[in-house]
């Protein structure tokens, strides 16, 4: 955590274009509406200078914002991260506070509000299971203090207002006093009347219709799990998977999904205390994994469980089998299929912890041959120290999957560099960067070719010819017969036998998107703009374009050299956003105003300022909420002296 300002009130000097550099426009805009609507709770400002609040976004968040030196820093327990709109809505609502007069708490580093929020940020992203299995355990001991009738009037009490606790406890009866066969008819009975549901269920409707609840199935199934019968929930559960499958295709949104998930995980929690022998236990396990096209299935435990050696090895045999089966029909696994490599997957992992591993690599080779898996394979032989069998099996890989599984392709081909970046053979790895560059020119593979070139001090004849490509289209590298015979750069870069001058991507120069992008990176803005007006004269260029090439980048980055060309972007920019006539669109807008007043101001143009802001506040005097946002473009500090 970075070392905080001991005086807050230095958060009085920020500018609104301090804001705008540190969380970027977006979260700026974004966070100026959370600060307006109120959703800052609890702000304290702590004894070493920055300020805590918890902030109402999609749940409660805590926030921390520090400022050392004027430079902004924050945590926060959003999904973000930093730099959010959390933190923006904190400052500015610290700021509001300053400039109404009003006092903030000030707490030291021990407060228990602190303590409380740091430790939830410290668990943010985690499963937060500990925590919950704690308050489980606290939960369980208060229980147990009370007396039998105190708990009996607590039931009966909330049984009358809650209908599934009551369903629950009414089976729990039932199933105290006869075999659980009533219960099972009964919640077959429901499952049939819900699939009857489902099928009238209009999932393509606007109008919020209820979805089929199967939430009563889920509690009866735990109440039938709790009362000590899991075998019986194994075809409950077989059915459930059966008929989601017939419908899944439909249910784009997954609400069904997801109530038929909930269903699941209880009968994945019956799984391990059935009577099944336990290599069955996972090969029921395995079935349902492979029904669960769709991914309705939560994560389990199931294979954490303990498994001795011999149980995993019978399952490694059923599995065997299974892959041995040919032909069409049920339980044979196509060659193709996503099901025949989960399945191997399994089968290796069984084989490993069944203490027979050295059958891992020769079945791995099987299956490359027979269904084009060879990352499984290489990294098994990578894994076994066997680097150059499994360079011989990335050449072959790549070659064989280029043209149908390019992206197997390419990360072969990343396992690759990763060897030859390991030995230090940096001339190996220009040249392979080089050629994924040339097979797909963009900018993440562009950066990685300088790299690995700046290691070679050959970066400016490679930089040469790779701008040349997408300027003109021009290909360094003759056509040669055979990917042995040729090298991507001649005479600079070695052969890597894997260059075929067919496979190249073949590109309608010049590459306006890309050549942009790169002027960009490279900090270079006569390029930029050089490229730009390209973008513009080019038919349809603009559109083409648009989810490749920000404006307001491009504008970021000529500024400084051209500030009038960046002047009439963000002006298109903001012009554009006035026009959806929505608040969150006006505060978007903003940040590019405020970016054409700093601008022009910088180069002695404020009077052209002042007539471009009267002409928009005059054009669009009936849009209240804009002329409100637009009165803080006056201000250079958020708040005044």
């Amino acid at each position: 955590m970075p070392e905080e300002s001991k005086d807050p009130h230095t958060f009085k000097e920020l500018k609104w274009s301090d804001l705008q550099n540190w969380a970027g426009d977006k979260a700026t805009a974004k966070g100026i509406k959370y600060q307006e609507e109120g959703r800052v709770k609890e702000i304290k400002c702590t004894s070493t200078g920055s300020l805590v609040a918890l902030v109402e976004g999609t749940t409660e968040y805590f926030t921390e914002v520090h400022l050392e030196n004027g430079k902004l820093s924050s945590t926060c327990t959003c999904p973000v991260g930093y730099e959010c709109k959390h933190a923006v809505a904190v400052v500015l609502e610290y700021l509001d506070h300053i400039e109404q007069g009003e006092d903030i708490p000030v707490i030291t580093e021990e407060d228990l509000f602190i303590e409380r929020s740091r430790r939830r940020y410290a668990g943010a992203g985690t499963s937060g299971a500990y925590g919950a299995e704690e308050s489980s355990l606290a939960f369980r001991e208060y229980l147990e203090q009370l007396e039998k009738s105190e708990l009996i009037e607590i039931l009966t009490a909330f049984a009358k207002r809650d209908v599934r606790l009551a369903r629950y406890l009414r089976d729990r009866q039932s199933l105290a006093s006869e075999n659980p066969e009533r219960i099972i008819r009964s919640i077959y009975s429901e499952l049939d009347k819900l699939w009857k549901e489902t099928e009238d269920y209009d999932f393509w409707s606007s109008e919020g219709e209820d979805v089929p609840d199967f939430s009563n199935v889920q509690v009866r199934l735990e109440s039938i799990l709790d009362s000590g019968h899991p075998d019986e929930l194994l075809e409950i559960g077989k059915e459930l998977m059966d008929r989601y499958e017939e419908i899944a295709e439909y249910d784009e949104e997954g609400k069904i999904g997801t109530e038929i998930s909930s269903c699941m995980d209880v009968v994945f929690r019956a799984l391990p205390q059935s009577s099944l022998p336990a290599h069955k236990k996972m090969l029921y396990a395995l079935e349902l994994e492979l029904k669960d096209n769709y991914n309705i299935l939560n994560e389990h435990t199931f294979w954490k469980g303990d498994f001795t050696r011999e149980e995993w090895r019978l399952f490694a045999k059923a599995l065997k089998a299974r892959l041995q089966k040919t032909g069409k029909g049920k339980g044979v696994l196509q060659d193709s299929s996503w099901e025949r490599d989960y399945v191997v997957d399994r089968l290796i992992d069984a084989l490993r912890k069944g203490g027979l591993s050295e059958e891992i690599i020769p079945i791995s080779e099987l299956e490359a041959e027979r269904t084009g898996n060879y990352l499984r394979l290489v990294r098994e032989l990578l894994g076994s120290g066997q680097k150059k069998k499994a360079e011989e099996w990335i050449y072959k890989g790549v070659k064989e999957s280029r043209e149908d599984k390019p992206g197997n392709a390419r990360e072969l081909l990343q396992m690759l560099v990763e060897i030859k970046e390991k030995e230090e053979n940096w001339l190996f790895v220009a040249a392979l960067e080089t050629e994924e560059f040339f097979r797909f020119p963009q900018l993440a593979s562009y950066i990685k070719m300088r790299e690995a070139a700046g290691k070679i001090g050959k970066w400016q004849e490679i930089r040469e010819a790779a701008l040349q490509y997408l300027r003109n289209g021009k290909l360094p590298a003759k056509e040669a017969k055979t990917a042995e015979e040729s090298s991507i750069l001649p005479e600079i870069l070695p052969k890597t036998g894997l260059l075929e001058t067919g496979s190249l991507r073949k590109i309608k120069p010049p590459v306006l998107d890309l050549l942009i992008q790169i002027a960009i990176q490279e900090n270079d803005a006569d390029e930029a703009v050089h490229w730009y007006e390209e973008l513009k004269k080019s038919r349809s260029g603009t559109e083409k374009y648009r989810d490749s090439v920000s404006e307001n980048e491009i504008a970021d980055a000529i500024k400084g050299k051209y500030p009038e060309i960046a002047v009439e972007i963000w002006k298109k920019l903001a012009e554009s956003l006035i026009s959806e006539t929505k608040v969150s669109s006006y505060e978007t807008a903003s940040m590019y105003f405020r970016k054409i007043k700093e601008t022009l101001e910088s180069i002695g143009k404020k009077e052209e300022w002042e007539a471009y802001l009267g002409e928009i506040r005059e054009i669009n005097r009936r849009k209240r909420k804009l002329l409100e946002i637009l009165d803080r473009l006056g201000e250079d500090r958020i708040i005044g002296e």
